[in-house]
């Protein structure tokens, strides 16, 4: 990765069991940490706030005017259910979540998703006097303001990206962007609509530091609303030239909260569909920190497993050991650059693992293709803490890449997300934690929402 560094491809290969191992060369891909305005390393003052509607309740929410809205199982998005909310004559239908929000931070992130024919919605925040700062879908267009009533038109609803029909995903950084050198900014709001690989909109929101929670707001007719997070985890981000990445997790100084000790992660990955025109550019992966990975943004305590999603049905496996962001490959190869890949058949499915071994001092990194019956391992000498953190992610290598982005392309899955605790204790990582982050994503870009009951979703490059 990723919040400290990208990925790159190393020298030190590790095969499968029964073949040799082999040295190369290759080209260095090193890039310095990413700045961030969220809070880093630290989980003080920080929260999220989840509201999928997964139990098929009105859950976390109180409505405050109009009738009570309720969770349907149709639209949908990406198989999640929505909440429907409808206006009745002249008046909105209005409902507030505070449960979990800490109040007073100069940093919020979050998402929501929106369906609609007709009318008016809005979801954002709210203060002591109501809203503070508000983004929705107006008359075809979507908007965002201070309030509904302060809204200005952004741009029209967007067609052609890969997010369910009728949806429309919009996020948004709102933070205090005064600085010592202008002291006078103020609250602003970074607005993205079905990508984060450009701004739809900077608008100043001057009273957003107030915020007391969430807030949805049906001003006419029927609106949808779903995949809700608020938080203060930088969701999406915009940095140009970076590594385009998208995933679910915390960690590498991005911080709520800290998972209890544990010493094994293992994933399910899912390889539906893919074609890519180059190899070594497109990957899909897991990542397991220690205590200074998960609290710094350093490439220092960061185990990832993952593979390249290689041209004409290949994959290549390979493993980041903790000490550098370097891609070990367990394949060998004569290429000096980037390790060629394997074949194996679309739809193949593949159980990753992370574990740290503590009796013998070593974390072991497991690849296996119940497809095709090929293991690939490799461990590496560690004494360090424990692992508190974790993540996933789908990444592009954009400073090595000769094809647009939108020519790679991957329908695959990241199920059964879970670790072992110190203690034995098996666990499924919920929602809560999995926190979404979306960096320099392209309109042909989406991941699903993360549904706790699977522990996992489904991301789409199409």
């Amino acid at each position: 990765m990723c919040f400290g560094f990208p990925r790159c491809p190393n020298t030190y290969l590790t095969s499968p069991h029964g073949f040799a191992q082999k040295q190369d060369l290759t080209r260095l891909i090193l890039h310095p940490p990413i700045p961030r305005s969220a809070p880093l390393a630290s989980t003080t003052g920080a929260f999220a706030f989840v509201s999928n509607f997964e139990s098929g309740v009105f859950q976390g929410w109180s409505v405050v005017e109009g009738k009570q809205p309720i969770v349907v199982d149709s639209p949908n998005y990406f198989g999640e259910p929505s909440l429907e909310s409808s206006a009745t004559g002249r008046s909105p239908q209005v409902d507030e979540a505070t449960q979990g929000f800490i109040t007073g931070d100069n940093f919020i992130s979050f998402q929501v998703a929106i369906y609609m024919k007709s009318g008016s919605g809005f979801f954002g925040l709210f203060g002591s006097n109501g809203p503070v700062v508000v983004v929705g879908v107006e008359d075809g267009y979507i908007v965002a303001g201070s309030s509904p009533s302060s809204v200005v038109r952004v741009e029209p609803i967007p067609v052609g990206t890969v997010y369910p029909s009728g949806w429309v995903y919009i996020a948004a950084n709102v933070y205090n962007a005064s600085t010592p050198s202008s002291p006078n900014v103020g609250w602003v709001m970074q607005l993205f609509v079905d990508r984060t690989d450009q701004p739809a909109a900077n608008i100043s929101v001057p009273q957003a530091g107030g915020y007391r929670g969430a807030i949805i707001y049906t001003e006419s007719s029927t609106v949808y609303y779903t995949n809700i997070v608020v938080t203060t985890y930088e969701i999406p981000i915009y940095l140009p030239g970076y590594n385009n990445m998208m995933g679910y997790g915390q960690g590498s100084g991005l911080l709520v909260n800290l998972l209890p000790a544990f010493y094994n992660l293992s994933a399910l990955m899912v390889l539906k569909d893919w074609s890519t025109p180059q190899q070594g550019i497109l990957s899909f992966q897991i990542n397991a920190m220690n205590y200074y990975g998960t609290t710094r943004s350093t490439c220092v305590g960061f185990f990832q497993l993952g593979v390249d999603l290689d041209p004409n049905g290949t994959i290549a496996p390979w493993y980041v050991p903790g000490k550098n962001c370097f891609a070990h490959y367990f394949i060998s190869s004569q290429n000096p650059a980037v390790q060629p890949g394997v074949p194996t058949p679309m739809g193949t499915v593949l159980t990753l693992t992370i574990v740290y071994e503590e009796s013998q001092g070593v974390v072991v990194f497991t690849i296996h293709d119940l497809n095709t019956s090929a293991t690939y391992t490799a461990s590496i000498p560690y004494n360090g803490t424990p692992f508190y953190g974790a993540y996933t992610q789908l990444e592009f290598q954009p400073c090595c890449n000769l094809y647009p982005i939108n020519e790679y392309m991957v329908d695959g899955e990241l199920q059964q997300m879970q670790i072992v605790t110190l203690t034995g204790q098996r666990m499924l990582l919920p929602a809560s934690y999995m926190l979404p982050f979306t960096l320099d994503a392209p309109p042909t870009w989406s991941f699903t929402y993360y549904d706790a009951q699977q522990a996992g979703y489904q991301q789409i490059s199409s």
